[in-house]
């Protein structure tokens, strides 16, 4: 049988040879460039004295591989063991990315251009790699993150997600092209602190808590009334209440201004939350596009449903049928 010969990078043979496979084959989404080093994370039969470089020497915890990542890391983590009737079994950790090195390392210079991405891609906030968060599942400070298939259950929790920017003196530039696909968060959302340039949250999931609270932060708040921010996206996402109480208490998405060339188009948006409000966008200082989304409940004539300040409207919809 001939064997599969070329230079090894990234735990990869490259091959320099027509191959030609009989049987499915699994591909990533997400190719890793020559320059990425690639660590695998299982928490099935990982170890934390691995080097983590392999899925046969896997680390048992997402924090070990972000602790190590440099520039371009790529994480790829598999999900815990499967229970019947139940889902998936869940990593409990609080992670850490700091612009520095996570948790002070020094180790690495910058930990900024990390990908870190789930192995299956359910939707379901049961099922593929799921977070269990204490206080804070995902507190970033490192621009240019990249999050897809993961899942955070945060019922407990103060946020999912926590990502900070300091406009002064350029320690903390978390939303700086970060961008979070195909993730589902359920409970406390993603909360972003101080501006930043080009967060993107596309096809994602967000659940508020079993009983429609969300820690005041609905599912997504974003505050700039430190520092500016701009090109702000959210696409293709959903958005729903709780298990036992359907409406949210907060409303889900809140920005606060100065933020400049936003767009959220293509959403779907659930039960009207307890506060009236389904987008609260409230100051002309907020400049860009609501488009093409869909509202359920809601009426789009009323100015308490969607607050847009100096936004565009067009194409959006809700349960009668009007079209703004």
């Amino acid at each position: 049988m001939p064997v599969l010969k070329g230079e090894v990078i990234g735990g990869y043979v490259n091959v320099t040879r027509n191959v030609k496979f009989s049987g499915a084959v699994l591909a990533g989404r997400l190719s890793p460039s020559p320059w990425s080093t690639v660590y695998y994370v299982d928490g099935i039969s990982g170890q934390t004295t691995n080097d983590g470089l392999s899925p046969g020497k896997a680390f048992s915890t997402i924090q070990a591989a972000l602790t190590l990542g440099g520039r371009g890391t790529v994480i790829y983590v598999r999900p815990q063991t499967y229970k019947i009737g139940t889902g998936f079994n869940r990593y409990v950790e609080d992670l850490t990315l700091a612009l520095g090195g996570a948790g002070g390392s020094a180790v690495v210079a910058t930990n900024s251009d990390i990908s870190l991405i789930g192995v299956t891609q359910s939707l379901n906030p049961e099922y593929g790699v799921r977070l269990k968060a204490t206080t804070i599942g995902l507190q970033s400070d490192a621009p240019s993150l990249h999050v897809e298939n993961i899942g955070w259950y945060a019922e407990d929790a103060t946020y999912a997600v926590y990502i900070r920017c300091n406009g002064a003196t350029y320690t903390q530039r978390g939303a700086d092209g970060t961008t979070f696909y195909n993730c589902v968060i359920k409970g406390s959302g993603i909360y972003v602190k101080d501006g930043g340039d080009g967060l993107s949250i596309d096809k994602c999931v967000f659940h508020t808590k079993y009983d429609g609270t969300s820690g005041g932060i609905g599912a997504i708040k974003y505050v700039c009334s430190n520092y500016p921010g701009a090109r702000f996206r959210v696409m293709d996402s959903r958005f729903y209440g709780g298990n036992v109480t359907e409406a949210p208490a907060t409303c889900y998405i809140t920005v606060l201004p100065p933020m400049v060339q936003m767009t959220i188009a293509h959403n779907i948006f659930g039960t009207i939350p307890a506060d009236g409000h389904m987008i609260n966008l409230a100051g002309s200082d907020n400049t860009g596009t609501v488009a093409d989304n869909f509202f359920a409940n809601a009426n789009l004539t009323l100015e308490t449903h969607l607050h847009i300040g100096g936004c565009v409207q067009v194409g959006n919809w809700d349960t009668a049928g009007i079209l703004v």
